[in-house]
């Protein structure tokens, strides 16, 4: 058994079996490409840029006019939308110069399972488009937005505003994260195996988030409620309202004053 392993065993943080979405179900691949190519045309005229709610309720609506199932939302992120991103990588790299670009994939696949998840497991395997690979322009992605229970676990690079507003269930990443994971989250628990960036908890307001790679700069940066605990290594704290901070030493967890 792997040390991460044995640490989430004696933390009492295994990844849950909840209720799995049925493999067996098919997926109707033409329909996902179209949904896809829907999202992709607002996200070229800027619909959602500086407006993360709007791109979440027009996942919510492309559920509702596919009848999009959880298998389905699988698919779309696992290798729908991937393959459609490189089609149309043309059209997105002329978008990369512009001042508020960044890409809003997480909210809008957040919509798309919002009403369907209930107490069921998504397992998601977001892959990086090669045009933005080398480039921190562009990324934000906004998984797990508003998340309302269930499970969502993400393998790999799970992006930036990971949890944000966060209401309930739990978010495990296998890999590790961008910035701002769990901005304004309200309840939930958040789990990451790997690393976070910059602004971890900012403006959080309950729920718990333990990390047991290492956090950038401003950790707890203008949170008012909730708990953060870090196994690695901390770059920074910022100024917090509330709630409460822990770190690892070889004694046990140590609250941050």
């Amino acid at each position: 058994m792997r040390i991460i392993d044995r640490l989430m065993e004696r933390a009492e943080l295994r990844i849950p079996d909840g209720q799995p979405v049925e493999i067996s179900e098919e997926c109707d691949i033409q329909k996902l490409v179209e949904v896809a190519n829907e999202y992709l045309d607002m996200e070229i005229k800027l619909a959602f840029q500086l407006n993360p709610e709007k791109c979440f309720d027009f996942g919510r609506k492309m559920r509702r006019k596919y009848s999009v199932t959880l298998r389905e939302v699988e698919e779309f992120v696992n290798s729908t939308v991937y393959d459609v991103l490189e089609k149309r990588a043309g059209e997105i790299r002329d978008l990369l110069c512009h001042q508020f670009y960044e890409n809003y994939l997480g909210y809008f696949v957040s919509g798309l399972y919002h009403d369907i998840i209930r107490d069921k497991t998504l397992s998601l395997s977001p892959k990086l488009p090669r045009l933005l690979a080398h480039s921190r322009v562009g990324l934000r992605w906004g998984f797990g937005y508003r998340h309302p229970g269930g499970n969502l676990i993400i393998s790999g690079y799970a992006g930036g505003y990971l949890g944000e507003k966060m209401e309930n269930g739990k978010i495990i990443v296998t890999g590790y994260t961008g910035d701002k994971v769990g901005f304004g989250m309200r309840g939930g628990e958040i789990l990451i195996k790997g690393n976070v960036g910059w602004r971890l908890g900012d403006s959080m307001k309950g729920g718990r988030i333990i990390v047991f790679g290492n956090a950038g700069q401003f950790v707890g940066i203008d949170m008012e409620g909730g708990v953060i605990k870090i196994k690695g290594d901390v770059t920074s704290f910022g100024p917090r309202k509330g709630g409460e901070i822990f770190v690892w030493e070889e004694e046990g967890w140590k609250r941050v004053e």
